[in-house]
């Protein structure tokens, strides 16, 4: 099993940093009649190939990017029993709700990562997590693969996300969730730019073959620990613009096995001690790590 560690990333490496690929195009609500794999796959290929003709360089005449330090976030070091519980792709109608009456019956207070689109068409849902003292950070504005966006592409799903809510609420986005976690140095540095650091995630729901809400709820209540990142849902993504699609309805059964599983998984989490909250609150709370992930030492004179 790999190590889960905080990664420290300094933001504005501009689209050198990691590969960005070729456009996905399209409008709200446009479906392709292909898997959602066969898209994703025929997305990187095209990416690949701009990457070859660009001469795998980034853009000549990059824009200064003084950007400062902003981090890219798994889970964090911490000296007290505390970790982070997030929620991507609402809200919702379906999960949100009851999303919220677990967070509340459990005195928990979370970070939502919205999707734009769903945020505009269900902005009572949104005030209602503000409401209740929770986060909100941008998920972007459609859930969009940004590893096959163009820069200009990357940069309209994120400041649309900002600018859409924030005709809604005032309240600002915290921070940046990356759908699917897949990431390119242009948004990266899209982020840094408006401020955000951004968080993937340390543990999830469990394995996806879970089907069984025991399973799920056990799972996740004894597998977080301290200074993690929990990563869970409150819609379904993509699945969003074709919800009869059968990518969509598998996530929606998920989604349903997680919410359910919601409320046990809190209570066992907290019976282990262990104080879950949004995410920027965890990172306030926690210690920097070493370089090299080895314990600090004092000078000796």
């Amino acid at each position: 099993m790999s190590s889960r560690r905080q990664f420290l990333g300094r933001a504005g490496l501009g689209i050198g940093g990691l590969v960005v690929g070729a456009a996905a195009g399209g409008t709200i609500g446009t479906v392709v009649a292909t898997s959602d794999d066969e898209v994703r796959a025929d997305e990187r290929q095209r990416a690949q190939a701009r990457f070859m003709e660009a001469g795998g360089a980034a853009d000549e005449g990059e824009s200064v990017a003084r950007l400062g330090t902003h981090r890219v976030v798994w889970n964090t070091t911490v000296t007290s029993p505390i970790a982070c519980i997030s929620f991507d792709d609402g809200p919702t109608p379906e999960f949100t709700p009851r999303i919220l009456d677990a967070l509340a019956a459990a005195g928990v207070t979370a970070t939502f990562n919205v999707m734009g689109y769903n945020a505009v068409q269900h902005p009572d849902l949104l005030r209602e997590v503000l409401a209740a003292g929770h986060e909100i950070g941008n998920h972007t504005w459609t859930h969009k693969d940004l590893t096959t966006l163009t820069a200009a592409q990357t940069r309209d799903e994120l400041v649309r996300c900002r600018d859409e809510v924030a005709a809604l609420v005032d309240q600002p986005f915290t921070s940046f969730r990356p759908p699917r976690g897949e990431i390119t140095g242009y948004a990266l540095r899209v982020a840094a730019e408006l401020g955000y650091d951004t968080y993937i995630w340390s543990v999830t729901r469990g394995p996806g073959d879970k089907k069984e809400v025991r399973d799920i709820q056990d799972y996740m209540g004894r597998t977080v620990v301290a200074g993690d990142v929990l990563g869970l849902h409150d819609g379904i993504g993509q699945g969003t613009f074709d919800p009869t699609a059968s990518f969509a309805q598998a996530l929606s059964e998920r989604r349903e096995l997680e919410v359910q599983a919601l409320p046990s998984a809190l209570q066992q989490i907290a019976d282990r001690g262990i104080t879950l909250m949004s995410a920027n609150r965890l990172l306030a709370m926690s210690e920097p790590e070493p370089i090299g992930g080895q314990p600090a030492t004092t000078p000796v004179n």
